[in-house]
């Protein structure tokens, strides 16, 4: 029961942050949660939204609407599935350890700048990074200050609490302390939502649901490309390290949230009991049905995003890259992500890493 509470209390925050801030919207980030529950109480894993994912995700979203994000993240599921059937040999070299490397940091620099417009209150949009640099210089840099505070509260405590509070975070994650610090916070100082200086979350609203969840709404043939492309991506972020057995459960998982307009799921292959789901469906659910959650605000879950995309930086193989001077493969790695988008890199950087392992075996 201790362990469902546990799950609840880091579900809410990073579901919450991942359906806010991928254009799927608030009810995007509850039907994630609610997916996860339910497929693992069934399966009897532990599944969470997944930050990494959703970057090439959010991009088919924004350009298109959550109709394309949605079939993505379907489209992902099969071909997840159908990955595992290729031989062992060529599954490792999609996921070389240099080309990961450097995309972990690239994708956590992307982060970063995608999300920064959140957190500084911009206002910049975009869906790649040469877009939001664009956005920047045309609007100016002008931050709000207030979303700013809210922010650095929330990296200060994502950094500090789980280093000072070692035993106390296992039980009460740190996402969800630092919500606890800004959320009341941001209650006392602005007292009206319409008087409010930051963009809060806003009421949770299932109208938006209909958009993508049981793939209704159509998009352009025009999308296609970048669905296709954001679903391969998808597949080979959310299967790497995995068992076929796992990852084939994980495929039907990714279809399930697909159909239902929700957001792409992670796991690490941890066992939980049913009764573990049985204690966190009940307080995620009164998490999201939590009074006056609308005023949550929204910088406070953009840095929760940036904060975690670094901590899944990989520093010991970056660094190891470097000393076997695999830069051919690790620039690419670097640099692609950023200039091009997370969609379409991760198909070039899996042909590339492909191309090393061959090398290695030769």
């Amino acid at each position: 029961m201790l362990q469902g509470v546990t799950d609840a209390l880091w579900l809410f925050p990073f579901s919450l942050s991942v359906g806010a801030l991928s254009g799927f919207g608030t009810a995007g980030g509850c039907m994630a949660a609610l997916v996860s529950l339910v497929c693992g109480a069934a399966l009897r894993l532990h599944f969470v939204p997944t930050y990494l994912a959703l970057l090439p995700v959010f991009t088919a979203t924004f350009r298109y609407g959550a109709q394309a994000g949605a079939a993505a993240v379907l489209l992902g599921g099969v071909f997840a599935f159908f990955l595992h059937f290729l031989p062992q040999r060529l599954c490792d070299g999609l996921r070389s350890p240099a080309t990961w490397a450097g995309f972990l940091v690239a994708a956590a620099s992307s982060t970063t700048a995608l999300q920064t417009t959140a957190y500084f209150g911009i206002g910049a949009v975009g869906g790649t990074v040469p877009e939001i640099l664009r956005d920047y210089v045309s609007l100016g840099f002008h931050p709000n200050w207030r979303g700013i505070l809210y922010g650095t509260i929330v990296m200060v405590v994502l950094i500090t609490y789980p280093r000072k509070f070692k035993q106390l975070s296992k039980h009460l994650p740190a996402a969800f302390a630092s919500l606890l610090v800004t959320f009341p916070l941001h209650l006392l100082l602005v007292r009206d939502a319409v008087h409010s200086p930051v963009e809060e979350l806003g009421a949770l609203s299932l109208a938006r649901l209909p958009d993508g969840a049981l793939l209704r709404g159509t998009f352009s043939l025009s999308a296609l490309p970048i669905v296709l492309c954001s679903a391969l991506s998808l597949a080979i972020l959310i299967t790497a390290g995995l068992s076929k057995n796992t990852a084939q459960k994980l495929s039907a998982v990714s279809l399930i949230g697909g159909f239902l307009g929700g957001v792409p799921m992670q796991t690490d292959g941890s066992e939980r009991e049913r009764s573990c789901f049985l204690t966190a469906a009940p307080v995620t659910a009164l998490l999201y049905l939590t009074p006056g959650l609308s005023r949550m605000p929204i910088p406070s879950l953009a840095v929760i995003l940036i904060v975690t995309a670094w901590q899944h930086a990989d520093w010991g193989a970056l660094r190891k890259a470097l000393q076997l001077r695999k830069l051919p493969f690790l620039l690419p790695a670097l640099l692609l992500p950023v200039l091009l988008g997370t969609h379409y890199a991760l198909p070039l950087l899996a042909l590339l890493g492909a191309a090393e392992n061959r090398n290695l075996s030769g």
